[in-house]
């Protein structure tokens, strides 16, 4: 379990830090003066570009604990079906589990192994070495950890610009392109969550306790359970109801420090007339 909570509270501050800083960039971009928006965007910056490189090391430990734990999901997750040394990684393409290959992907030679054990060299166990009723779904699994690993790429990518630039001039990486390229990355930290949930859940089918009981055997029988289900369904709906009214009236209607100091400036001015009249 401690490398999935371990992975899964990086990923929790990699999104939140990318969400943020995404909605934050959208308004500097329209008002790159704010000094709210500015600061709050280097706050969620910080926590993004500290998170992520964390999160990318915390990947490669559960990958090789999967590789040692749960040997069936690691090989779907790259469509690996044939035990072999300098075993490649496979990004994207379609798997074929009748003919035991993969169609229109890209190999990285010897990367799987690396990635499994640090040695390009080592063996990596393939599918067929278990039986077919034991594989995952090969093609979502292998799809869902291609898009969780592309992602983080991206995030880790935009991190390295944002500390690169601070580095060089030691202020806020404000060019436009860079703040488009934020907002456009929001909801990648999210979408790596879900894919790697889905690698996590899928995966392990179909297993509900690996090699003890089968997610078949454990579906529970008792009937009723569309109440709690629709009970929590509306729940969720009511507070994200509340989260957004919340964050509009803390965060959207947020007046710009300057424009309170104007806004105080004027109501002095207006007081002083007044005196004196």
């Amino acid at each position: 379990a401690l490398h999935e909570v371990l992975h899964m509270t990086l990923a929790a501050y990699v999104a939140t830090g990318f969400a943020v800083a995404a909605v934050h960039a959208w308004f500097v971009r329209k008002n790159p003066t704010s000094q709210f928006h500015r600061r709050a965007l280097g706050i969620a910056l910080i926590v993004a570009c500290i998170s992520i490189p964390l999160q990318i090391v915390s990947g490669d430990h559960s990958a090789k604990r999967v590789a040692e734990l749960q040997p069936v999901k690691f090989a779907a997750m790259e469509s690996h079906y044939e035990t072999m040394a300098g075993a490649p990684i496979i990004l994207g393409g379609i798997a074929n589990d009748e003919e035991m290959r993969v169609d229109y992907g890209i190999a990285i030679p010897y990367a799987l192994s690396f990635l499994a054990h640090n040695d390009p060299n080592a063996p990596v166990t393939g599918l067929e070495e278990f039986p077919r009723d034991e594989w995952p779904n090969t093609n979502i699994v292998h799809w869902a950890f291609d898009i969780m690993v592309g992602s983080g790429m991206v995030m880790l990518a935009l991190a390295a610009w944002a500390g690169f630039f601070w580095w060089r001039r030691r202020r806020l990486p404000d060019q436009r392109w860079f703040l488009w390229a934020l907002v456009l990355a929001g909801p990648l930290g999210f979408i790596a969550i879900e894919a790697g949930w889905v690698v996590t859940e899928v995966g392990r089918q179909p297993w509900i306790i690996y090699g003890i009981m089968r997610t078949a055997d454990a579906v529970t029988p008792m009937t009723g359970l569309v109440v709690p289900f629709t009970t929590f369904t509306l729940l969720y709906i009511v507070l994200s109801v509340i989260l957004v009214f919340l964050l509009r009236r803390q965060f959207l209607e947020t007046a710009d420090p300057s424009e309170l100091e104007s806004m105080s400036g004027k109501l002095a001015d207006k007081e002083h007339t007044s005196h004196a009249a």
